[in-house]
């Protein structure tokens, strides 16, 4: 959860808003509203209400619904299968105190991160914090170990249909022993990580075969995950265009100018990070699974020393993994 305050040096009459945020975040944490081991029937009532219409409703956001259904054959036998939400036959199960029983295990059983960001130096939310939890009973705490996705022997493709005009192609590659995480971030912003990646320019623009096409880069799962909105025709063009693409990298490399606007993207990217504290927390937590936490500025010395030949490398060590595509109940 999330919260903000003022420093205290603004408080109209002297308060000490430190301090009373962090009473507020231990009753919103440690003191929620139920009796007799259970929550609130009819709170209870909306909130499975609205996660049950938040869950039916995936299906009107096509992208939404193509990645929650492929991470179901990408990620297969992993967490990243499941999705966050659950399902609605779990959601319909939920009552006002099996729900009670689950949040009983948060802060028992949960890894915490307490961050804070700002002008202060929140010595005194440590003080108080570390004396809240202090007291709170922990036992078998939840291990963040997050290892590589596994690789399939061979690529698995999936088709679903639905109503709609548009197809959505949705590729995943997995490196599991890839370790050059900059290398990584790099590969990942160059071929479609910007308006002037290689899938934007070469695939949408020159050869016009989708509406977008773009990837991301999960270094904890060390995949890549490239994805376009298409006609149908299109798909396997696609596709072709998609993995050459990336074996003219595994094969040649990077352009200097392709370094350059790659690292001049992903240092305007850390620049905005100051603009918000929420921005600056999100930062640090993004990396609490990493060996070190680095810096804004120690990432951005890190990936200046990123050179075409560890990019090379990077894309050398990906392996298509899974191709699924979600388009119109009557396209081929």
């Amino acid at each position: 959860m999330r919260s903000g305050i003022l420093d205290n040096r603004y408080a109209l009459n002297g308060e000490d808003l430190e301090a009373d945020m962090c009473e507020l975040l231990r009753e919103c944490i440690l003191a929620p509203n139920a009796e007799n081991g259970a929550f609130d029937e009819n709170i209870t009532a909306l909130m499975k209400a609205e996660l049950i219409d938040t869950i039916d409703s995936v299906i009107n956001d096509k992208a939404a619904y193509a990645m929650q259904n492929a991470n179901k054959t990408a990620f297969v036998g992993e967490p990243m299968e499941l999705s966050p939400n659950g399902t609605h036959e779990q959601a319909e199960l939920v009552t006002a105190r099996s729900a009670y029983e689950a949040y009983l295990r948060i802060p028992e059983r949960a890894h915490v991160e307490i961050f804070a960001a700002g002008s202060g130096d929140f010595s005194a939310a440590e003080d108080i914090l570390t004396g809240i939890f202090s007291k709170v009973q922990r036992r078998d705490i939840c291990k963040l170990d997050v290892v590589p996705s596994v690789l399939k022997p061979k690529p698995v493709y999936v088709t679903d249909k639905l109503p709609m005009q548009q197809a959505i192609l949705r590729m995943y590659f997995k490196a599991p022993e890839l370790s050059d995480r900059y290398a990584f971030t790099m590969l990942s912003m160059i071929l479609g990580g910007m308006t002037t990646s290689r899938f934007f320019e070469n695939i949408r623009e020159k050869q016009s075969l989708c509406y977008y096409c773009a990837c991301t880069a999960n270094k904890s799962k060390r995949v890549l995950t490239a994805y376009a909105g298409v006609e149908p025709q299109n798909l396997k063009r696609t596709e072709e265009a998609i993995l050459s693409e990336i074996e003219d990298i595994r094969q040649n490399g990077v352009t200097d100018e392709e370094l350059e606007t790659a690292r001049l993207e992903i240092g305007n990217q850390i620049s905005t990070l100051y603009d918000s504290a929420t921005a600056l927390i999100g930062w640090h937590l993004n990396q609490i699974t990493d060996e070190k936490i680095l810096s804004p500025e120690e990432y951005r010395a890190e990936i200046a020393r990123v050179d075409s030949a560890r990019i090379q490398a990077a894309a050398r060590q990906l392996a298509l993994d899974t191709v699924y595509t979600l388009s119109g109940e009557d396209s081929q």
